[in-house]
């Protein structure tokens, strides 16, 4: 019982443990490579994620996140609804992806991988472990530090996640993936939806500041 509190406790310092090792790194790697701190921060914000879900979940909850989900077609086609958004951003600069085979290959690479580990610590491993006992206020928790996740990471080198048009687009899209999860009880469709934001807001060409919002 006493393991079962401890843990709990832990999972609630997890996100702003691996905010802090992320951000730490960031600060340090974009003193010596700029923009491209990217890739190391990367796999120190992957790897603190994955140690904390590897340790704080079974296999069989993990298997119940990519498992089918339930009916809500209406949620269903919300959560994609929320990541076609971005897409006008990739459609108006596709220009970018002619300029750099390397990048744009990074770009992808990002897209595939990114949001497994994110949906399944910010979403499935929060909103399953979180000692809260409103659905609400796991939401709430794991969306406020899920935005400020960005500019303390990613912000530090990258323009573009200093935008607080940024931090309403996270809300959103944190809120509708959260609920979504919940009414599915999986995460396949907030997956598929996070790809889309990171293809559509080319994160990897905002990371090198190959492209800026205008409004900033």
């Amino acid at each position: 019982m006493d393991g079962q509190i401890k843990n709990s406790q832990l999972v609630i310092w997890a996100p702003v443990i691996v905010v802090l090792i992320s951000s730490c790194s960031s600060f340090i790697f974009s003193t010596f490579i700029q923009e491209w701190a990217w890739i190391p921060v990367a796999i120190f914000y992957w790897g603190s994620m994955f140690a904390f879900i590897y340790f704080f979940t079974t296999k069989k909850e993990r298997s119940k996140w990519l498992s089918k989900a339930r009916g809500h077609a209406g949620w269903k086609a919300g959560t994609v609804l929320a990541g076609l958004f971005p897409l006008t951003i990739l459609f108006t600069n596709m220009g970018l992806l002619r300029e750099s085979i390397a990048v744009t290959v990074f770009w992808l690479l990002f897209a595939l991988v990114n949001p497994f580990f994110e949906e399944g610590f910010w979403r499935g491993l929060l909103l399953d472990k979180l000692p809260f006992a409103s659905i609400h206020t796991k939401i709430l928790y794991s969306t406020v530090l899920f935005i400020v996740s960005h500019p303390l990471l990613w912000g530090i080198f990258s323009i573009a996640n200093r935008s607080y048009m940024l931090f309403a687009s996270l809300l959103i899209m944190s809120i509708v993936w959260s609920y979504a999860y919940y009414r599915i009880g999986s995460l396949r469709w907030p997956i598929f939806s996070h790809f889309l934001v990171d293809i559509g807001n080319l994160s990897v060409f905002t990371f090198l500041n190959l492209y800026i919002p205008p409004t900033m």
